[in-house]
């Protein structure tokens, strides 16, 4: 490991499953885009048009080489900060949401605390050095976690090549994205950004796909970012314990209901449930059910009846509901069972 602070996590449920001085404040460079984006998403209408100052065509650095006077769509823009890692389309949003830089960072900063990322703090929308631009290795990857729920940023972030137009004059803006591991065919990489700067070293925010689990790493400061990035991966999905705590559809228990014409319903899961732990974290693992003791028919199917809980020693860590696999109908009336039994 080159990095000089990396974490790895499980996107389930934020779990660090590696940490090398993941709370060191260090320069995040351009992975400070990701929380620059979700704002714009979050904020903005995708359908927005947005004009390009004169202060935000010559932010230096990394360029779509847009022009002063330039009309863009918001979404256009996201795409061009995310993919190509344009500053300047970076400012552009900063000054559309926020009115300037520096406002549009205090709400930067205020978004990563209500995360929880409260070892943070941002002074501008792209990552370009400022020595009170400071970000953690773990509050990277917990704003991350979150923004990878949103499914438009999701789908932009692992968008190798496209292009967007300018408004005006239908200018083709051709965009590229800096992430290589992208394509790399050894692994399924979903994202998420890179970032460069003298002050920074390399940088690389990155999330990954195996068997329908998902892990998220960031490396900063490295001197070889994709290697390192891939030997995090290896070391989530190979040599961690991914523990099943429910699969969908599955029985999980059968639960008594009253008035029913059964006594029990059996109850599981909506989605699997599988999370990754350290192999030496299984032992202080609780799986814990808690169900409605009070079910009476009638009872649909899908009906939410309690959830599980699992704790790593004192920590909840994940929790899902429990739902009926089955329809629970009413006892029929006194009546009505005699003259079905005859």
């Amino acid at each position: 490991m080159s990095a000089e602070a990396a974490v790895l996590i499980d996107c389930l449920t934020g779990h660090v499953l590696y940490s090398l001085n993941a709370d060191r404040g260090m320069h995040p460079a351009s992975t400070t885009k990701i929380l620059t984006a979700l704002l714009g998403l979050e904020l903005g209408k995708k359908t927005d048009v947005v004009s390009i100052s004169r202060y935000a065509a010559y932010t230096e650095g990394t360029s779509l080489y847009l022009n002063p006077g330039d009309r863009l769509y918001l979404l256009d823009l996201i795409r061009g900060a995310l993919i190509n890692s344009g500053n300047d389309a970076a400012t552009a949003i900063a000054e559309y949401l926020g009115g300037n830089e520096e406002l549009f960072s205090s709400l930067m900063t205020y978004k990563a605390k209500i995360l929880g990322a409260y070892r943070s703090q941002f002074r501008n929308p792209h990552g370009l050095t400022d020595f009170k631009h400071i970000a953690t290795a773990y509050d990277l990857a917990l704003m991350t976690r979150y923004a990878l729920k949103n499914k438009d940023l999701r789908q932009i972030v692992r968008t190798k090549d496209m292009i967007i137009h300018e408004i005006k004059t239908g200018e083709p803006i051709p965009l590229s994205n800096t992430n290589r591991l992208l394509y790399n065919r050894d692994i399924h990489v979903i994202g998420v950004k890179t970032g460069t700067t003298a002050a920074a070293g390399q940088c690389l925010i990155a999330a990954a796909e195996k068997k329908g689990r998902v892990l998220i790493s960031v490396v900063l400061n490295s001197s070889d970012r994709y290697n390192d990035t891939l030997e995090l991966f290896n070391y989530g999905f190979n040599q961690c314990l991914w523990y099943k705590v429910a699969k969908q559809q599955d029985p999980v228990l059968t639960v008594p209901v009253s008035d029913g014409q059964i006594a029990r319903v059996k109850v599981g899961t909506k989605e699997d449930g599988e999370i990754a732990v350290n192999i030496g974290e299984l032992n202080s693992i609780e799986k814990r059910y808690i169900i409605n003791p009070n079910l009476r028919a009638p009872l649909a199917k899908g009906t939410n009846v309690g959830k599980i809980e699992v704790y790593l020693g004192d920590h909840l860590l994940y929790n899902c509901s429990l739902v009926t696999l089955e329809t629970v109908k009413p006892k029929l009336p006194f009546y009505r069972r005699i003259f079905t039994n005859n």
